[in-house]
């Protein structure tokens, strides 16, 4: 596909030079074969690689996952690994634990008025044409809409399985995005406002496409497990959540741990502006 083509050069073209990522590192996916590769996935949402035969490397990455260590990385133009360095854990946002509450229950996003508004809201928010990290420019359009307009917008979560990356050498693990609910024509759609990589609001068919080859669909999936047990399972699934989600790590520990996030965190949304537009905000108070 012509479009799926283009689009994946676009995504690579910053890692023709050498890329340097800091992350925790969420998986690792061992290589089957000797002429095969291991897959680094790393909380980033982005996909590195080592040979199946570096085992001393392997074998460090698979201690400092267990230990949750923070790495910064090096890589290729191909995405391998080529330096890896522990770097300083940065400090983490208080986390809120409320086993009364009930997300989807409580959490209830805004009905826009109009497509014509949707779309104005579109093409407010700020553009920048630097190679970031998907949940932060999220973070920073949602809560942009939130403060001007009173948006209380949704995220939408694309996860890639292991054997849709391995057949197609691709970078992600997962991609985020703004997604909003909008009175058309007397119906309330849903649709996404992926600002770096789409013209408009989006059908959740049509922004999955942008990213998938032959246009396969995405299940939807209600829980971060029913993707994380079946990594192999399928292509692709997608997954609803709400504004205050920043990566599927707060899927992880609200699973596990009824870990609620109803507010935006500060340390979050300012590092949203730091690595998405190269802004230096100070924010007062955490809603």
């Amino acid at each position: 596909m012509y479009f799926f083509g283009f689009l994946a050069w676009i995504i690579s073209f910053p890692l023709l030079a050498m890329t340097h990522i800091s992350s925790q590192i969420y998986d690792i996916d061992l290589a089957k074969t000797d002429q095969d590769v291991t897959l680094v996935l790393l909380n980033t949402g982005q996909v590195a690689k080592i040979p199946a035969r570096k085992s001393e490397l392997l074998d460090r990455l698979f201690v400092g996952k267990s230990k949750e260590h923070f790495y910064n990385f090096t890589l290729d133009k191909e995405r391998f690994i080529i330096k890896v360095e522990i770097s300083e854990k940065p400090p983490l946002p208080k986390i809120i634990l409320n086993t009364d509450f009930n997300q989807n229950q409580t959490y209830l996003p805004t009905t826009i008025a109009s497509m014509d508004l949707a779309k104005k809201y579109f093409k407010e928010a700020r553009y920048n044409p630097k190679d970031s990290q998907c949940f932060n420019r999220a973070m920073v359009w949602t809560y942009e809409w939130w403060r001007k307009h009173s948006l209380k917008s949704n995220k939408l979560l694309i996860y890639f399985t292991r054997n849709y990356i391995r057949r197609y050498n691709f970078e992600w693990w997962f991609h985020i995005s703004p997604y909003v609910h909008v009175m058309d024509q007397g119906v309330v759609v849903e649709r996404v406002m992926d600002v770096k990589y789409g013209r408009g609001p989006m059908e959740f068919r049509k922004w999955t496409n942008l990213f998938m080859n032959k246009d396969p669909e995405c299940p939807v999936i209600t829980k971060f497990s029913d993707y994380a047990d079946y990594p192999y399972s399928g292509e692709c699934y997608i997954q609803r959540t709400h504004m205050y989600t920043y990566q599927p790590a707060d899927l992880q520990m609200y699973e596990a741990w009824n870990y609620v996030k109803d507010k935006y965190l500060i340390p979050e949304v300012t590092q949203a502006y730091l690595e998405a537009f190269d802004e230096h905000v100070s924010i007062l108070g955490g809603d």
